[in-house]
């Protein structure tokens, strides 16, 4: 499958394709850092279920946005899935696999958290980010005021992910075609990360040129776009966020309200 990067086409069209583009960047962090304050697993899950809906909502394609996740997820598994075996005091269950491994409560509540914060966070700036043209992007990233050397670094990189990819690929079809035979999903992750490591010593030099020739071409630093305004619509959209996190937080008894949901699914 081909690497491309987590922004949409500039000829498709979207239902939140009127919304300014420096809002659709700035929504998925007042949704995000709640739960990245709080220690709520009801607050993370609804949040969650909040950007499903509004994913759904905007018709956004929900089966394209988890294919770019579906990378990172044995990662996440990866620094949770020990967790339970040694945090915590209370004794869930115990494993008998030639010794004996306990599974704590609050080892195994911590994990789900951490799992949970960081899929649910990743999903949601994948969602709106899919909603972004990279144009789009590197225009809100200029309004957020951030140095103009970081945004052209930033730019440059995002040039090369997918080149970084596409290099990667092509160098272990390579290796398989003469006869190098990769069998479990380690040795593949060992593999693209010996190449990845390679490629990208060459490619920051190949950046290094990339910047210099332009600098001689007249490049000051400065990225500019054309600017849009700020209409009603944007600043709705935000307020409605704002209102229903607040309303999340504050006021909904949301334990109360999935205890009952558990009790109607499972008398």
């Amino acid at each position: 499958m081909k690497t491309t990067l987590p922004f949409r086409l500039e000829n498709e069209k979207i239902y939140l394709n009127k919304i300014n583009p420096f809002f659709r960047l700035i929504i998925p962090f007042f949704l995000v850092l709640p739960f990245l304050i709080i220690e709520d697993i009801y607050l993370i899950l609804t949040i969650i279920l909040v950007a499903i809906i509004s994913d759904l909502m905007f018709r956004l394609n929900i089966i394209k946005i988890l294919a770019r996740l579906k990378v990172i997820i044995p990662f996440i598994l990866l620094i949770t899935i020990f967790i339970p075996f040694y945090v915590g005091d209370t004794k869930l269950y115990t494993l008998n696999l030639g010794i004996s491994l306990i599974i704590y409560r609050e080892g195994l509540y911590l994990a789900s958290l951490i799992f949970l914060r960081v899929f649910g966070a990743l999903f949601i700036f994948m969602s709106f980010f899919s909603t972004l043209t990279y144009s789009e992007f590197v225009d809100s990233l200029t309004k957020l005021r951030i140095p103009s050397f970081l945004v052209g670094s930033l730019i440059i990189m995002l040039h090369y992910i997918p080149i970084l990819a596409s290099s990667n690929k092509k160098i272990l079809e390579a290796q398989e075609m003469r006869g190098k035979k990769i069998t479990t999903y380690w040795q593949k992750l060992k593999t693209h990360a010996f190449v990845m490591g390679k490629s990208i010593v060459m490619n920051m030099e190949r950046s290094e040129k990339l910047y210099d020739s332009l600098k001689m071409r007249g490049f000051s630093g400065k990225i500019t776009f054309t600017s849009k305004k700020i209409k009603v619509i944007d600043v709705g959209l935000l307020f409605f966020f704002l209102l229903l996190i607040l309303s999340i937080i504050f006021i909904i008894d949301l334990k109360s309200i999935y205890q009952g949901v558990f009790k109607l699914i499972m008398p």
